[in-house]
């Protein structure tokens, strides 16, 4: 029987471990997901967050970063787009079935739109919808998001990576135009766009859920640090900061998450000898806040 789940939380941990776990409780039959989050910036399996997004403006804005189970880019959500994965098993599964779906939803909107090379939605060559698709023992998923009104301004600022020289060996982005389906026309909301979805799948039943009657077991490993940052590929990054004593530099390598190998320098006249300060960092979780506090630390040192 085609279901249709819909969540009434806005947290982007619960509602990735709620389709993580609708994934891996999947059957034959096709069911809908739709979901919305809070502000967040959403990055692929194998991707780095240094890479692909600005940690610090983030923090600063509230906006949570998460990692979610399938490949593919990073993108901004809030409350301004809506979210929709197609659930079923692999042998069952028909992209191009999906892909019809998703254009009939849009078409009831009034949105005439044209498909991608990259299973992108186009509006007039302006990207308001990107794709990706996700298997694993047999269980099949396919899913995207609707930008409706997104705030284009903090999504700009969010997925723009900070000034950082960094040589990541993971999966980037690819940047692409986009539009609010909101600008080309102002009735469009989330909700009627969750309309749209539903009258074009024709599901059977419809069912709610919230943190209090579904059980999504993975939602507090999707916002810790191990899965966030220690799942990164390696990277080398160069960081630099002008303190009190002079310009600073530190040279690090990583591998999942973790400080290989770190060098530090400065341009000051002052002598410092930082082999304790990088024998101290060895081991950590990359963050800049951790390295950068522990160099202040022993140049403060009398």
């Amino acid at each position: 029987m085609n279901k249709v789940f819909i969540s009434n939380e806005f947290d982007p941990y619960f509602n990735i471990a709620a389709e993580n776990q609708l994934f891996l409780e999947s059957d034959e039959d096709i069911h809908l997901y739709l979901w919305q989050n809070d502000a967040s910036v959403i990055i692929g399996r194998n991707q780095n967050l240094y890479a692909e997004c600005n940690l610090t403006y983030m923090k600063e804005h509230n906006i949570k970063p998460v990692r979610r189970f399938s490949g593919g880019g990073a993108v901004y959500h809030d409350k301004g787009n809506v979210n929709f994965t197609f659930i079923t098993k692999e042998k069952k599964a028909d992209q191009n079935y999906f892909l019809r779906l998703i254009q009939a939803a849009v078409a009831k909107l009034g949105i005439d739109c044209k498909f991608s090379g990259r299973n992108d939605l186009l509006y007039q060559g302006q990207k308001f919808s990107g794709h990706a698709y996700f298997t694993d023992d047999d269980n099949y998923m396919y899913h995207g998001t609707i930008l409706v009104n997104v705030d284009s301004n903090q999504l700009t600022k969010a997925l723009t990576p900070s000034k950082l020289k960094l040589e990541s060996k993971g999966i980037a982005s690819v940047k692409s135009r986009v539009v609010n389906l909101s600008t080309i026309d102002s009735k469009i909301t989330a909700e009627r766009v969750k309309q749209a979805f539903i009258d074009a799948f024709q599901c059977e039943s419809i069912a709610y859920i919230d943190q209090s009657n579904f059980k999504a077991p993975l939602q507090n490993m999707l916002s810790s640090d191990e899965w966030l940052f220690n799942q990164s590929p390696a990277f080398g990054i160069k960081m630099e900061r002008k303190l009190p004593c002079g310009n600073v530099s530190a040279h690090v390598d990583t591998s999942d998450g973790v400080i290989q190998n770190i060098k530090i320098n400065t341009d000051s006249l002052n002598l410092y000898h930082f082999e304790a300060c990088e024998k101290e960092l060895i081991g950590k979780t990359f963050h800049e806040d951790i390295i950068w506090k522990c160099i202040q630390q022993y140049i403060s040192k009398p």
